[in-house]
Order: structure tokens, then sequence, then C-alpha cells
């Protein structure tokens, strides 16, 4: 029973990782609030998520706040478009579709390949910008590589998002119980599952040799020099 109560026993490393996932879920949704600010407050739920899976020791509110800080402009960069983007051309698929006769099926294919294609970017860009230190140009770049290159990993992490938000949006008692479970822990609990995929991708992919694993230490050291 006594070891059930050391800081290193599985039990208890198991109970820290759903601490800090609850705690880096209410960060993360009230971070986005103001929704411009969600692609940075994405980095910061990405940096944790992966402090967990790497098995490190995490400082929270510390951790987050300086990949939220440290990765705002790049972040927020590709967020606003993305988000946009969404907005405009999924509008635009609800109108066709709501007014779908003849050839009117044909329109929506045009968009929807443009939402595939920048979600298939999202899925690696927000880790490599809150994991890595490069310029925004190379960022998006590798995360088109990295996208084409993993094609089944990228449609996998979609089709479970699809999932997610089909549920969501039938507006049922099920519908209810997910939400309710994603407002508590369901948001960073999806990310540890696409991060698992996705740094699985990113330790095996020959153009990317920076280790994730270090990130953490190196930022921390580039911090410090900045602030002496």
């Amino acid at each position: 029973m006594e070891d059930f109560f050391k800081a290193n026993s599985p039990a208890m490393r198991f109970l820290t990782a759903i601490f800090n996932l609850i705690a880096v879920n209410i960060m993360f949704i009230i971070s986005s609030l103001p929704v411009i600010t969600a692609g940075a407050a994405l980095t910061g739920l990405i940096k944790i998520v992966y402090e967990i899976l790497e098995g490190e020791e995490v400082f929270l509110i510390r951790d987050f706040t300086r990949a939220y800080i440290s990765n705002f402009k790049k972040a927020t960069l590709f967020w606003l478009p993305y988000i946009l983007l969404w907005a405009f051309l999924g509008y635009d698929i609800f109108l066709v579709w709501n007014k779908l006769e003849g050839t009117s099926f044909w329109m929506m294919i045009p968009p929807i390949l443009i939402l595939l294609i920048i979600s298939c970017i999202a899925v690696y860009a927000f880790p490599l910008i809150s994991l890595f230190k490069d310029t925004f140009k190379n960022t998006l770049k590798n995360a088109l590589f990295l996208a084409i290159g993993n094609l089944p990993t990228t449609v996998m992490i979609l089709v479970i998002h699809a999932l997610i938000i089909g549920v969501l949006l039938r507006v049922d008692s099920f519908s209810v119980i997910l939400g309710s479970l994603m407002l508590f822990i369901g948001i960073s609990v999806t990310a540890l599952v696409d991060s698992i995929f996705v740094r699985r991708t990113l330790k095996r992919s020959g153009f990317i040799s920076i280790d994730p694993v270090k990130v953490a230490e190196q930022t921390a050291a580039d911090q410090e020099q900045e602030e002496d």
C-alpha cells in the first residue's frame, strides 16, 4: 500500500497525468475564449501533452504559459486564416447543401478539398510550432510534407475529429454527455491521442532531426539566456 503513494509509482504517475490533463483542458478552454488566441492556446496544450507522453515532470502553469507566449505570433498567423477559411467555406458548403439541385453538388467539391488540405496541414503545423523553433515558411512546408508523406495517419486523425464533431452536432443525450466530457477532459485526451501518432511520425521522419524530448530543456535554456 505504501508503494501506491510513492511519487514514482505507476499509480501516482497515472493519477498525476489525469490531473494534468484535466487542468490543461480547463486552461486551454479559458485561453481560447477570445477565439483569436485559440491557436496559441493549442500550442500550450500540445506542449503539456508531449511532456506527459515523454514522462517528463510537468510544470503546468509555467510550461503552458511559456509555450502560449513564445508561440503566440506564429500560431495566430496560422490560426486566423485557418479559422476564417473554415467559417467562410463551411458556410458556403452549408448553403449549397441546403439547395442541392442538379449540378449543385459539384460546387461543394472545391471548398471541401480546400478545407481538407488546410486541415491536413493543421494536424502537423501546431505540433511543429509548439515543439520546434523554425521559420513560419519552413513550418508550413514541413507540415505539408508530413501530411502527404503520412497520409493514413493524417486521415485517421481527421476522422477521429470528424466523428467527435459529428456526435456533438447530433444534439441528443449522448452528445450532451460527450460535450460535458470534452469540457472536463475530452479536449486534452483528444490532443493526447493525436500526439501519440504525430509524435511517432516526427521521430521517424527523415527531414526533422530535432528530438522532441529535448525541446523543453532547450526552450528553458533559451529563456534563461534571454533573461541574462
